[in-house]
């Protein structure tokens, strides 16, 4: 009997010291399966930038399902990125429905679950469509109010910018920011860095974000310094804060405590915003993005955020005030210097 419960005991510890192993073995596995979905969703979306000469918006209008769904809600009327690129990727049924849909069918989207969308890592979804990637839109979330571009988007703040202004000009479509820069061609004219350091995709799919999110929901325009939601499919940069408040900031899986927090807070400013504007997984330590050269890398969570913010830039000469000011490291004597990405600050 002794010998039986010793025996027990031996093998008890041997499981136990096995489960992690075999935990870690399992994520390793769901993490390089994430790495090749969002691998094939970065290639589809650069079949769609070379075929049209220019990246797919965040917020699109799609001709037939647009003038269907815009006589029943218009501010609901656009679709995603996530319906643009379906064609590469052999989802062409899918989007058929889209360019073939009717009044009638407008408010019915197929539900279809496309396994290049979702992460394993997240767990079971509660939509039976998941989407666990978004698109760096820059600041093309929000609106940016300056002195000479009155509400309108800055191209090199981002890559995936909204398209909607420049080909819907009737009312129906005004949401109060008149004007839009057109979306651009993915980093070909941006700085040294170019297209393999510009963010084009990233997971958004961390345990602070929900898992109804629905590749088929309609993005819309939101309110300034609020412009990450659910519905968007992007990642923005973070909201204007004050010097030297960057320290101790997370922008890759942040938390309530390591979001960077503006300062003074905007009155418009939602408080639930974080969860949706910044890359996020369920992999230990980072996230995985891809880049605009199609490279696929697995982005360190500790990441500085100002060398974060040079990856979301494509184009250092046409920024914004707010991502030029996030373009500035703090130096030892605790002031904002201007900062060149350098890829050897990826690795920590």
């Amino acid at each position: 009997m002794v010998e039986l419960l010793v025996t027990i005991a031996i093998l008890s510890i041997l499981v136990g010291m096995l489960l992690p192993a075999v935990q870690i073995a399992r994520e390793s596995g769901r993490r390089r399966a994430c790495s090749n979905n969002i691998r094939q969703v970065g290639l589809a979306t650069a079949s769609y930038s070379d075929a049209r000469r220019n990246s797919p918006g965040w917020r699109n209008v799609l001709q037939a399902y647009t003038t269907a769904r815009a006589t029943t809600d218009p501010k609901l009327a656009c679709v995603s990125w996530t319906v643009q690129i379906m064609p590469f990727l052999e989802q062409d049924s899918v989007y058929q429905w889209y360019t073939s849909c009717t009044t009638a069918t407008a408010n019915e989207p197929p539900k279809v679950q496309i396994p290049e969308y979702r992460c394993p890592s997240q767990g079971d979804p509660t939509t039976p469509f998941p989407l666990s990637y978004a698109v760096n839109a820059g600041t093309g979330g929000e609106v940016l109010n300056t002195a000479s571009t009155p509400d309108s988007q800055f191209t090199g703040d981002g890559v995936c910018v909204d398209t909607v202004g420049n080909l819907v000009s009737t009312p129906t479509f005004d949401d109060s920011r008149p004007t839009y820069l057109p979306a651009q061609t993915i980093a070909k004219n941006g700085p040294a860095d170019g297209r393999s350091m510009t963010m084009l995709l990233s997971e958004r799919a961390g345990p602070n974000v929900p898992t109804d999110i629905a590749w088929s929901a309609n993005p819309r325009a939101v309110k300034p310094n609020a412009g990450a939601v659910a519905s968007n499919h992007t990642i923005l940069h973070p909201i204007a804060i004050g010097n030297g408040s960057r320290l101790n900031v997370r922008v890759i899986n942040p938390t309530e405590e390591t979001r960077p927090l503006p300062a003074p807070v905007p009155t418009n400013a939602k408080p639930e915003d974080w969860n949706f504007r910044y890359p996020s997984s369920r992999h230990p330590n980072g996230v995985n993005m891809v880049f605009c050269d199609s490279r696929t890398a697995f982005v360190l969570a500790n990441i500085d955020p100002w060398v974060y913010c040079q990856l979301l830039s494509s184009d250092s000469g046409s920024v914004s005030g707010v991502v030029a000011n996030w373009q500035q490291r703090v130096d030892d004597a605790g002031q904002l210097r201007p900062y060149t990405l350098n890829p050897a600050d990826l690795v920590k």
